[in-house]
């Protein structure tokens, strides 16, 4: 059976084509019939892919098998690949985040190889690079089969360094610069020795009047010891709180 010029199968026969090749030519076949059989070539597949499916492909079941790799855009991938494709991109995952990395969520359990760093204990086995990594260093746990992730609750993480802690395990505690500053009051005579957060400066009230050292008004600033008074309103900083999370096992 013969395709037409769009590459379907059609009853039509190409008459001549038929003689040239010795093949004989039966007239009592019926059109309908002939109609039928081009219909259910037209739902088949060709060894060498003339003719593309019109419909769906039902296997009943079956297995596709012995397929090559997909090579192109367009072409079917068989399940090697997905494996294949599924082991990268968890590889690909993997090396956006370290063993150790820390990051902030508004999750707030542990999830996919990450857990919460609130200082919980959890086992030296499972979480081995972890553990190669920090050890004890932010608590033994039960100290045999456990070891403590860091407790990140309430504070701020910052750059080791500086003025920060000697090390990323210890504590930072709360503090601020101490506030220093004095002043000469020798008696009834006052004056203007003042030093650091105190300041002097004669008013005439004092019990001499109209002498010249006639009393005066000390005052306090602190900002005069250390610009860092008044620059805010408050010590802590405007801050939204977040879970902080550490990279404790490969996906």
């Amino acid at each position: 059976m013969p395709f037409d010029s769009e590459g379907t199968f059609t009853r039509k026969h190409n008459w001549e084509d038929d003689r040239i090749n010795g093949l004989e030519i039966v007239t009592d076949h019926h059109d309908e019939e002939d109609d039928n059989f081009a219909e259910a070539f037209n739902e088949t597949f060709l060894r060498d892919g003339r003719v593309a499916m019109q419909n769906a492909l039902n296997m009943g079941g079956f297995k596709i098998q012995n397929c090559s790799s997909g090579i192109s855009d367009t072409d079917v991938v068989i399940k090697a690949q997905l494996t294949q494709s599924k082991s990268d991109l968890t590889d690909l995952i993997n090396s956006f985040w370290r063993i150790g990395d820390i990051k902030t969520s508004v999750q707030s359990t542990n999830h996919s190889g990450w857990l919460l760093c609130n200082g919980q204990a959890v086992s030296r086995t499972i979480y081995a690079e972890l553990f190669a990594l920090i050890g004890t260093k932010f608590g033994a746990g039960n100290g045999t089969t456990t070891f403590n992730v860091p407790d990140y609750r309430g504070k701020f993480l910052r750059g080791l360094g500086g003025h920060s802690a000697s090390d990323i395990y210890t504590t930072q505690p709360e503090g601020l610069p101490n506030i220093q500053g004095s002043f000469l009051n020798n008696g009834n005579s006052p004056t203007d020795a003042a030093w650091g957060a105190f300041s002097y400066s004669k008013d005439g009230k004092g019990s001499n009047t109209g002498s010249a050292n006639d009393g005066g008004t000390y005052t306090f600033n602190a900002s005069k010891s250390n610009a860092i008074y008044g620059a805010s309103a408050h010590v802590t900083p405007i801050n939204q709180a977040v879970y902080f999370f550490i990279k404790a096992k490969n996906i």
